[in-house]
C-alpha cells in the first residue's frame, strides 16, 4: 500500500487525486493541505510514503517547503506536481530534494503507475522535460540558469501590464525587438504566455 498526501491550493486537485486513489487497491489518500504550515502538520500526523507537492502555493514557490520536508522527514518521497514544463524549475525542485516531477496535464489515469514507479525506483521525472534537462546539462554544463538584464527589464514591465509598444518606449527599442525577445524567452524556457514568464522569474527569485 502506497500512502500519499497532497499539498495544493486548489481543492479540485485534492478531490481528483482522492478519487483516483479510491479506484486503486494499492493507493491510500491520507490527507491534503493548502499551505506550508498545514502541510508540515499533516506530515507529522499522517507520515505518508509520498507527498504530492504543488510547485506554487498561493503564488509563492514551494521549493523551500520541499527542502524542509526532506530535512524533517527524510523517508517521505516528494513528487512535485507542476503546471510548468520548464527545466529551470525542474532543476530547482531536484536541488530542493524532490525525487519526482510530473506535469499537471498528465492524465489522471496514469498517476497510479507514476506513484508506483516513484516508490519502486525511487524517482520519476516526466519524460517531456527530463530529456530537455539532460540535453541542456550536456550541451551547457557550466552555463548558469538566468535571464539577461534586458530580458528581466522586459519581464518587469510585463508584470506591470505593459504591452510591446509601452515596453519598447521604456527601453528605447522597437516593439518588434520586444516581440523577438519575448518569443526567444518562450522557446528557451518552455512557456507559452507572458504571465508564465513573470511567474518563472518570480520562482527563480529574480523579481523584486
Amino acid at each position: 500500500m502506497i500512502r500519499f498526501a497532497v499539498v495544493d491550493d486548489h481543492m479540485i486537485v485534492h478531490d481528483g487525486l482522492q478519487a483516483m486513489a479510491s479506484r486503486a487497491d494499492d493507493l491510500e489518500f491520507v490527507g491534503a493541505a493548502e499551505t506550508p504550515d498545514d502541510a508540515l502538520a499533516l506530515l507529522e500526523e499522517t507520515r505518508p510514503d509520498v507527498l504530492v507537492l504543488d510547485l506554487r502555493l498561493n503564488g509563492e514557490s514551494s521549493t523551500e517547503l520541499c527542502a524542509t520536508v526532506r530535512r524533517r522527514h527524510p523517508d517521505v518521497i516528494v513528487l512535485v506536481f507542476s503546471a510548468y514544463g520548464n527545466t529551470e524549475l525542474l532543476t530547482q525542485a531536484i536541488r530542493a530534494g524532490a525525487a519526482g516531477y510530473v506535469l499537471k496535464d498528465t492524465n489522471t489515469g496514469r498517476m497510479p503507475e507514476i506513484l508506483r514507479e516513484l516508490v519502486r525506483a525511487g524517482s520519476y521525472f516526466d519524460p517531456r522535460i527530463a530529456g530537455s534537462l539532460l540535453l541542456t546539462s550536456i550541451s551547457n554544463p557550466s552555463e548558469p540558469v538566468s535571464f539577461s538584464e534586458r530580458e528581466l527589464a522586459i519581464i518587469r514591465l510585463i508584470a506591470r501590464g505593459a504591452n510591446n509598444h509601452d515596453i519598447g518606449e521604456a527601453l528605447n527599442v522597437s516593439p518588434h525587438t520586444v516581440k523577438f525577445h519575448v518569443s526567444t524567452m518562450f522557446k528557451r524556457h518552455g512557456v507559452h504566455r507572458r504571465a508564465e514568464l513573470v511567474r518563472l522569474a518570480m520562482d527563480l527569485q529574480l523579481l523584486d
